[in-house]
């Protein structure tokens, strides 16, 4: 594998998610390959200063384009910077990275978290268009019905792909979402929704406290640490 190089990347377009959330599709000045839940870095000089942030691509490696999913967050430099961006505006961008990659061949099991998902989207993409016939489950929790990020698009890959499903939890408020789960992703809850998805692969995508928590959830429910993958910031 080639070693990453820093390049121009064009925003093709840019579509607002929620309210502090947008996905800008980006123009590659050379095409590189990523895997399902790899991650770039973007560069930029900010108030005199260098920045660099890693964000994981939002998109599958089979669609011709590479997409990033950025929610500005309480330390909103970088964020509140590509928040504020357009089309036809260029940035700096190099990768891809990590070992946070999907394994085709075993059972997804996905828990997310707020901007989480973003990996997972590219995820499900990848099982759609490659006409996999894996299992894949996702789990997402949010705050408040108005922080999911895909929130009309997720039902409508979920259905594309027949053996798909998921559930979405919101904690604290779901702002009159119908379909939703109220409440934590807890033990107990996870304990029903492994089954069948024993002998497969999870992956977990979150804060550090967030995924702290699903591994001692999924180890107590008897998955081995071996089996889980897990991707946090902050």
């Amino acid at each position: 594998m080639s070693k990453p190089e820093l390049q121009d990347a064009k925003i093709v377009k840019y579509v607002r998610e929620t309210k502090d959330t947008h996905t800008m599709r980006l123009e590659l000045s050379r095409p590189f390959h990523w895997e399902p839940g790899q991650f770039i870095m973007v560069q930029a000089e900010i108030n005199g200063e260098s920045v660099r942030r890693a964000y994981s691509v939002a998109s599958s490696p089979t669609r011709p384009y590479l997409e990033i999913t950025v929610r500005q967050t309480e330390n909103p430099t970088m964020s509140k910077y590509l928040n504020e961006r357009k089309e036809g505006d260029i940035l700096r961008i190099k990768g891809p990275y990590g070992r946070f990659i999907m394994d085709p061949t075993k059972p997804v099991f996905c828990i997310a978290a707020g901007s989480g998902i973003t990996p997972f989207r590219a995820m499900l993409q990848y099982c759609i268009d490659k006409k996999l016939d894996i299992p894949y489950k996702l789990l997402y929790s949010c705050r408040y019905g108005d922080n999911v990020i895909y929130e009309k698009e997720l039902p409508n890959l979920i259905k594309q792909y027949p053996h798909a499903s998921y559930e979405l939890s919101i904690t604290r408020d779901k702002m009159g979402l119908d379909y939703v789960r109220e409440g934590r992703i807890n033990q107990d809850y996870l304990a029903d929704q492994i089954k069948g998805f024993e002998d497969g692969k999870f992956y977990l995508c979150g804060t550090p406290g967030f995924i702290k928590s699903m591994i001692e959830f999924l180890i107590a429910n008897g998955i081995p640490r071996d089996a889980i993958k897990r991707e946090q910031w902050g």
